[in-house]
């Protein structure tokens, strides 16, 4: 298989690196190689020591978003992770509020494949939905969304937020799945695994 990229997006507090931590670590399970770029500024930084364990390999882009004003390092640090070990899929987790459409345009021509799963936070969705317009456009770039937090969610606040992504969702991507699920229980791997090994 070539070299799949694979964009980990969401709003900032949605659960995205815990997610990306768990997903390498499946994907390493299936004899997947695993690169992971990481341009979040959240508390929780990838855990090195799981890292090793399992084969993979991060680097920090930082200084800006990648969406803008470090476009050339994410070409740069793609280039270097195939020259290092050339992963059959590199994963970028890109910052709370990074617009998707610009990162797809810059990492075209240097993957084979571009595969978009986006995070959204159950538990606060209402309130960032209609102040930040990103959030929006992840949701509409999405070719899985995972509503995330379903362990401290209600069973009205899933449903309800359910119905909102998918009102947002654009016409053409009506059958994008939607799965609630709880990242620090473990849940998502396998849907994304799905997306991202299919043929």
């Amino acid at each position: 298989m070539g070299t799949k990229f694979v964009v980990v997006s969401g709003f900032l507090g949605s659960g995205k690196t815990t997610f990306l931590l768990n997903f390498g670590k499946e994907l390493a399970n299936k004899d997947v190689s695993v690169g992971i770029l990481v341009n979040d500024f959240g508390e929780v930084t990838v855990d090195g020591e799981t890292l090793e364990e399992y084969d993979m390999d991060a680097t920090e882009i930082a200084q800006g978003c990648v969406c803008c004003e470090v476009r050339q390092s994410l070409v740069l640090s793609i280039r270097d992770l195939r020259k290092a070990f050339d992963p059959d899929v590199i994963i970028l987790e890109t910052s709370g509020v990074a617009s998707l459409v610009p990162i797809f345009r810059t990492v075209d021509k240097y993957v084979d494949e571009i595969k978009t799963i986006t995070l959204v936070d159950l538990a606060r969705y209402d309130e960032i939905i209609d102040a930040f317009e990103v959030v929006g456009n992840q949701i509409r770039a999405a070719d899985l969304i995972l509503l995330n937090k379903k362990d401290i969610a209600s069973e009205e606040q899933i449903k309800h937020t359910k119905k909102k992504v998918k009102k947002i969702l654009d016409r053409n991507k009506m059958n994008t799945e939607i799965k609630e699920i709880s990242a620090r229980n473990g849940e998502g791997t396998e849907e994304s695994i799905n997306l991202v090994l299919e043929e």
